[in-house]
């Protein structure tokens, strides 16, 4: 089976270390967006994790916008480099640089092969979320220069744009699925409505999926774990503290971590799917200060 990555990230290369080393494997292709608004120091130091693998590729940088289009735009030309390399992959798998594995690529490849042609995403009806959620796609927004404006200014759904659901931007998609994604005028059709729309990486491909001619493939989740706090629109930095809930989880990936505040329970999940160390461990020093400081040089 080959797994390709779709990878997006903007920070600390020394963490995209960590990830690289716990998921290379030379049939699986790499696909890599940094965020345009990355120092060039940075941008080259995760150039060099990525290392020059044929099977490591970089599609060109754009600025990316919290809760704007533009995530989702790199995302689909990402998808559409995913495809054009060859041989063909099986499935194709959303990370941050922040993500790592908290199980074997053996263990997730066995279990891709036990339902093929699957889709991992995650649903949440939107008729069930908080006011300030369910609002977003009916109000205007506006991105620019790298930032989102957000407007009170209300706005129309076309009666073919189906907005039922919601979720969180992780996911595994089939071959099938990516090709169909492609394909599809309905791609162009939400893109284009969501451009002006708050958070539309929460619903572009929740209520593009559900319209494939495969609903009936949907996995259960993302088989992503992550921790949210409940007072913040950003996820928790994972710790040791987490360390039991990480090796209980029947998920697959998790995020976000940061070597930088933690390395222990990175070193701890790279024992347990027995992945190698990054070099830097016994360094005293994170791989992130060792890459700007190469980077810089």
């Amino acid at each position: 089976m080959r797994l390709a990555y779709s990878i997006s990230g903007y920070k600390l290369p020394g963490q995209f270390a960590w990830l690289m080393e716990a998921i290379r494997h030379a049939d699986d292709l790499y696909v890599i967006h940094v965020d345009a608004k990355t120092p060039p120091a940075t941008f080259e130091a995760m150039r060099e994790v990525a290392g020059s693998h044929a099977n490591s590729v970089f599609i060109d940088r754009q600025p990316i916008a919290w809760m704007g289009i533009s995530l989702v735009e790199a995302e689909l030309r990402a998808i559409d480099a995913a495809m054009a390399a060859r041989p063909a992959f099986d499935y194709l798998i959303s990370l941050s640089m922040q993500d790592y594995p908290i199980k074997s690529r053996e263990a997730i490849v066995a279990e891709l092969e036990a339902a093929p042609g699957r889709d991992y995403v995650t649903f949440e009806r939107l008729r069930e979320m908080p006011l300030h959620m369910r609002r977003r796609p009916y109000l205007w927004s506006f991105e620019r220069a790298g930032k989102l404006l957000r407007t009170p200014l209300p706005r129309s759904v076309p009666r073919d744009i189906k907005l039922a659901w919601k979720g969180p931007w992780w996911r595994i998609l089939s071959h099938a699925s990516c090709a169909w994604l492609q394909s599809s005028p309905l791609t162009r059709r939400y893109l284009d409505f969501l451009r002006h729309t708050q958070t539309p990486d929460e619903f572009f491909f929740q209520n593009l999926i559900l319209n494939t001619p495969f609903p009936d493939r949907l996995a259960d989740s993302n088989r992503h774990f992550t921790a949210w706090s409940g007072t913040s629109a950003s996820p928790e930095t994972v710790t040791m503290a987490m360390a039991d809930e990480l090796l209980a989880s029947p998920m697959w990936y998790a995020r976000k971590f940061d070597e930088t505040v933690d390395q222990g329970v990175l070193a701890l999940l790279a024992k347990h799917i027995g992945a190698p160390l990054t070099a830097h461990v016994a360094t005293g020093r994170s791989a992130t200060q060792e890459l700007a400081t190469a980077a810089a040089e």
